[in-house]
C-alpha cells in the first residue's frame, strides 16, 4: 500500500510541478516581442497579444510604457510592419498602453515612434521573433505521467487480486 501512495504521489507531482505559474500581466495571453526600448526617459516593450479560445478578439500589437500607471500626457504612438503604418489607438484594457488592430508574424518589422508633443523618438527597428518553445519536454513528462500511474494501478490491481485468491483460514 505504501509503495501505491507513493507511486500515485509521484505521478501526480510530475504532472502538477512542471506547469508554469502565471505572475505578470500579459504573459497568460501575450508574448514579449521587444523589451527595455528607451524613448526619451520612457522605457517601451512590445507584445502580441493572442485572443483567448472563442474569444471574438483578434490578435494585436501593444505598445506598452513600462513602469508608467498610465500613458504620458500627450504621448501618441505611430506603428509601421514591413513599412506599412498601422491604426494605433490607445489600449481599452491597459491604461499604460497603445494597440494596433491586426497583429504581427515571425518576420515582420516593426517600427515604432513615440511623440510626447515637442519631442519625437523613432525606436530601432525590430524584427518579430518565432515564439520560445518549452526547455521541458512536456508532451514526454505527460506521457511518463500517465504510464506511472497506469504502472501503479496495474501493481495494485495484482495485489488485490492476489490477496482475493488467498483463502482467509487456512484448512486444518
Amino acid at each position: 500500500m505504501k509503495r501505491l501512495m507513493i507511486g500515485a504521489l509521484a505521478a501526480a507531482i510530475s504532472t502538477l510541478a512542471f506547469a508554469a505559474p502565471v505572475f505578470a500581466h500579459g504573459d497568460d495571453d501575450a508574448r514579449p516581442i521587444a523589451r527595455d526600448l528607451q524613448a526619451g526617459s520612457n522605457s517601451i516593450s512590445l507584445w502580441q497579444v493572442y485572443p483567448d479560445i472563442g474569444s471574438a478578439m483578434t490578435p494585436h500589437l501593444i505598445v506598452m510604457f513600462d513602469g508608467a500607471a498610465a500613458s504620458p500626457a500627450g504621448a501618441s504612438v505611430a506603428v509601421e510592419v514591413d513599412s506599412t503604418p498601422m491604426e494605433v489607438h490607445p489600449s481599452k484594457t491597459t491604461s499604460n498602453g497603445w494597440e494596433t488592430t491586426d497583429g504581427v508574424a515571425v518576420g515582420d518589422v516593426v517600427t515604432v515612434t513615440i511623440t510626447d508633443g515637442t519631442q519625437s523618438w523613432a525606436l530601432d527597428p525590430v524584427v518579430v521573433p518565432p515564439a520560445p518553445t518549452s526547455m521541458l519536454p512536456m508532451q514526454e513528462l505527460i506521457w511518463v505521467s500517465i504510464a506511472m500511474t497506469a504502472g501503479a494501478a496495474w501493481w495494485a490491481a495484482g495485489r488485490t487480486a492476489r490477496a482475493w485468491r488467498r483463502p482467509a483460514t487456512t484448512p486444518v
